[in-house]
């Protein structure tokens, strides 16, 4: 089991749009992400059609992040730490 300041996969990106539309969205949940192209052209600027973006998150951030992109969650699921947010809501 990875430490919770080291990276881990979160999910693999169609595409580039995709990737950032991810990125955004943990972003402004306070999740910093890293994407990495795998394209094995990348580094020459000629990936359209065999890129590969693996987004990472630290291990600590992956079930919200999970959440938060959809990715491995099931309909009606919460992130974690949902619940206790609610139950403090709910003593104010």
């Amino acid at each position: 089991m990875p430490r919770d300041d080291e990276s881990v996969l979160l999910a693999v990106a169609s595409s580039e749009i995709e990737a950032q539309i991810w990125r955004d969205a943990l972003e402004q949940e306070g999740i910093r992400p890293f994407i990495r192209n795998r394209a094995p052209l990348a580094y020459l600027g000629s990936d359209a059609f065999f890129a590969t973006y693996e987004v990472f998150v630290l291990a600590r951030d992956l079930q919200r992040a999970q959440w938060i992109i959809g990715e491995g969650v099931e309909p009606g699921d919460e992130p974690a730490g949902a619940e206790q947010e609610q139950e403090a809501t709910a003593r104010e």
